[in-house]
């Protein structure tokens, strides 16, 4: 009686893939396994068995668990291939701009698609050069420009939008005129690039700018650096207050302080405060010494909070009003 053969199934190989974050993620295509000597049938048994997976077609992970940012990352820029960056939400969180990644939705930044969100973390935006039919899949939203990328912008060897390109694409795909305002005056707050830069952006838009953008840009210009002074601006134009200098310096023996607003003649001057300001006692001892600054040169300042200016903004510019007018 002759003995069956055993049949020894050999695991794949291991294959060194480039680690592309702090903890030595792996991330690879399925061409660049190929090439590195795995056989369609390997990679297989390794997703069958559990020990890969293939959260995108033809994108290998070797691990079973979630995925990190990073591996989200690099998983959908190899997904949609070359000239692929990062961009919009998540270029600007890849930049480190106060801003989330967007959740799925039937349609995410104008880009319908068939979207779940993981559970690690939120849809990554992808953007490829205009041609390159690649469908939005799983956590990827895959937006097509004709309008090219800034090449040579990289961060953790990603490649990435330019912080002002994708302040500019997530205010063109935002729905909220507070939310293109917010994303223009964070990326300036955080020096992630210049209103020059902004506006060579805007005018490559051509006559897709819209009117949000632009008054956002407009503000800019006049110094207003934080959405509060962009709301303070609105009061002040309902009101009909003469327009003040933005960002104004003002002299005092303890020292240089700027104030948002500021009617030199007058000598008023008007801050807007967001939610999250002075949470310290160090801060609050700090605005303490610089408003009495203010008052020693005869110096009139109101403060406004950001939820007052957008509910009453004609209140409040009524009160600056009599004062400067």
């Amino acid at each position: 009686m002759n003995a069956g053969r055993v049949c020894h199934l050999r695991h794949p190989r291991r294959v060194h893939l480039p680690p592309i974050d702090h903890a030595g993620a792996q991330v690879a295509p399925r061409s660049v396994l190929l090439a590195g000597g795995l056989t369609p049938y390997r990679l297989r048994t390794a997703v069958r068995a559990g020990r890969w997976q293939e959260p995108l077609p033809g994108v290998f992970v070797s691990h079973s668990g979630p995925l990190t940012q990073a591996e989200r990352w690099r998983a959908a820029l190899h997904y949609v291939g070359a000239g692929a960056v990062l961009s919009h939400r998540t270029a600007l969180v890849a930049w480190g701009a106060r801003i989330r990644e967007p959740a799925a939705a039937r349609r995410v930044a104008g880009v319908r698609g068939d979207y779940a969100t993981p559970v690690e973390g939120g849809l990554v935006e992808v953007t490829a050069p205009h041609g390159r039919h690649v469908l939005p899949r799983g956590f990827v939203v895959v937006h097509q420009s004709r309008r090219p990328v800034a090449e040579g912008f990289v961060v953790d060897r990603l490649a990435v939008a330019p912080p002002a390109r994708a302040a500019v694409d997530v205010a063109m795909t935002s729905f909220r005129s507070a939310d293109v305002d917010h994303v223009i005056a964070d990326v300036l707050q955080r020096n992630l690039c210049s209103v020059r830069d902004l506006e060579e952006e805007a005018v490559a838009l051509g006559r897709r700018l819209g009117p949000w953008l632009q008054q956002a840009l407009d503000d800019a210009r006049r110094g207003m650096r934080s959405v509060g002074e962009a709301d303070l601006r609105r009061a002040i134009r309902m009101a009909g207050v003469p327009e003040p200098e933005w960002g104004a310096p003002i002299e005092t023996p303890s020292g240089t302080f700027f104030v948002d607003a500021y009617w030199r003649r007058a000598r008023v001057a008007a801050e807007a405060d967001g939610a999250a300001f002075h949470l310290s006692a160090q801060d609050w001892g700090a605005d303490l010494r610089r408003q009495n600054a203010l008052q020693s040169v005869r110096v009139t300042l109101f403060r406004y909070p950001v939820r007052r200016l957008r509910a009453e903004p004609m209140v409040c510019g009524a009160e600056l009003l009599t004062h400067v007018a």
